[in-house]
């Protein structure tokens, strides 16, 4: 008995290091929580942005990938502007910040029972031009407020993609 207790416990051992411990982030003024790994640091910047930084993938690691989170309020949001009449200007908007600007796609999805909108382009911005990055950007209104989530990596880093849809798919407005 003693002995397959033991062999449980080695074959199951794996399974329970190796699992991911998830932290709850709720915004101070009740518009959102999130979920996000325990390896990730949290800030608050100016404004009230939510970042949420990934851990180094190494000594080489110049870039960390990262998740923004801005909630801007207004009384025309989700009354007289329809998230659809926001693009093409958005992306028009972007382009002027990029030496380079690969539009990568534009699709509708539902986010929290409500429509949303995915840009996801690729470039050198004008700010830091040593840097091609990709970024994913999920657009949102609900209660006169635009959520914005913004997920930007080093280019062709895809090591933290799976974790930061996971974080953006966690996001639950209040």
């Amino acid at each position: 008995m003693r002995r397959s207790n033991f062999l449980l416990l080695i074959i199951l051992f794996p399974l329970f290091s190796f699992s991911q411990e998830w932290k709850t982030f709720i915004d101070t003024a009740g518009k959102f929580t999130a979920q996000y790994p325990s390896n990730w640091v949290n800030k608050i910047k100016e404004g009230n942005r939510v970042f949420f930084t990934s851990p180094s993938d190494g000594d080489s690691d110049n870039f960390y990938e990262n998740i923004n989170i801005s909630v801007s309020q207004k009384p025309g949001y989700g009354t007289g502007l329809r998230l659809r009449d926001l693009f093409p200007t958005v992306t028009e908007g972007l382009k002027k910040q990029f030496v380079e600007f690969k539009d990568e796609g534009l699709r509708y999805f539902i986010w929290n029972n409500i429509e949303a909108a995915e840009i996801i382009y690729s470039g050198t911005n004008k700010i830091d031009e040593t840097l091609k990055i990709r970024t994913t950007q999920w657009y949102c209104i609900y209660k006169s407020r635009l959520y914005i989530v913004t997920f930007v990596a080093s280019e062709n880093n895809h090591n933290h993609d799976a974790t930061a849809l996971k974080i953006m798919n966690s996001i639950l407005f209040k």
